[in-house]
């Protein structure tokens, strides 16, 4: 019988750990403060920070959203990077960015101990080293999930689907760590056959974002499906995973809406925590 395991939960823990170090924090210094960054009018960009604003709110964190027009040159942006890192405790470009900017550039901008999304190369490198602080906070969800709801991952065959930096990188490199020990899969595009590593796969995790491209036929009897991708298809957001005939097929499904879509705002101020603890 399915499970189907949701991020509220898991969110709930990560914002009662956040919230007893911002209180502290707030006590013997100032309220935190925490920056960010959009350029243009990307209406999922703009959702994704409201949500940001709303998490701020409810933990007692200053917000302070700063808006760019689309037309910003590469060398205006990073100028106001570098100004609003001297009076911030954490800093978030929200990404898209428009194609004319380098988005690895304008990440590195941020220094290290205010990147509470942990995506520049230095937080990423040091993800290599094990002398990390913080995780990229998609990749912070995916883990705590799998915490919460005791799933194991020993010797376990994991697979992600889609490399970006946000999810499969952190993901491929701490799930095959010694305090994790799975053997992980990457596939992608050029991936020729993916059904064949994802039917092997214990648990299959996907951050492709294209509609419903998987379904029952691709996955092992009894596996857990972890669905991060998003898309908008006349309207309406999906995820990469079609639910139809996985109710009495896996043992644990992390479902678009409501898996860890809700724990990734969290993480991201568990991060922040971190960075300021």
């Amino acid at each position: 019988m399915e499970q189907l395991i949701f991020g509220k939960p898991v969110a709930d823990n990560l914002d009662a750990e956040s919230k007893k170090i911002f209180t502290n924090f707030t006590l013997n210094k100032r309220k935190p403060k925490i920056s960010a960054i959009t350029v243009g009018e990307n209406p999922a960009s703009m959702l994704y920070v409201s949500r940001k604003q709303e998490k701020a709110d409810e933990l007692g964190v200053i917000f302070d959203w700063n808006k760019y027009p689309a037309s910003i040159t590469q060398k205006q942006l990073e100028t106001h990077i570098n100004e609003i890192s001297n009076n911030t405790d954490g800093l978030i470009v929200q990404l898209p960015l428009p194609d004319h900017l380098n988005p690895a550039e304008v990440i590195n901008c941020i220094p290290p101990e205010v990147d509470v999304d942990g995506l520049t190369s230095v937080n990423l490198g040091k993800l290599f080293s094990f002398n990390y602080q913080i995780i990229p906070a998609t990749s912070l969800a995916v883990l705590e999930m799998l915490k919460f709801y005791s799933i194991e991952t020993v010797d376990k065959n994991v697979v992600i689907a889609g490399r970006s930096r946000l999810v499969s990188a952190p993901l491929a490199k701490i799930l095959s760590s010694k305090k994790f020990n799975a053997n992980v899969t990457v596939i992608h595009s050029y991936t020729s056959n993916q059904k064949l590593f994802i039917q092997n796969a214990d648990i299959f995790i996907s951050a492709v974002g294209s509609a419903k491209i998987f379904d029952q036929a691709y996955f092992k009897k009894g596996s857990t499906v972890i669905d991060i991708g998003i898309s908008t298809v006349d309207g309406k957001t999906y995820g990469d995973v079609d639910p139809t005939g996985l109710v009495d097929y896996l043992s644990f499904r992390a479902p678009y809406p409501g898996g860890v879509g809700p724990v990734t705002v969290s993480a991201l101020f568990y991060n922040l925590a971190k960075l300021i603890n």
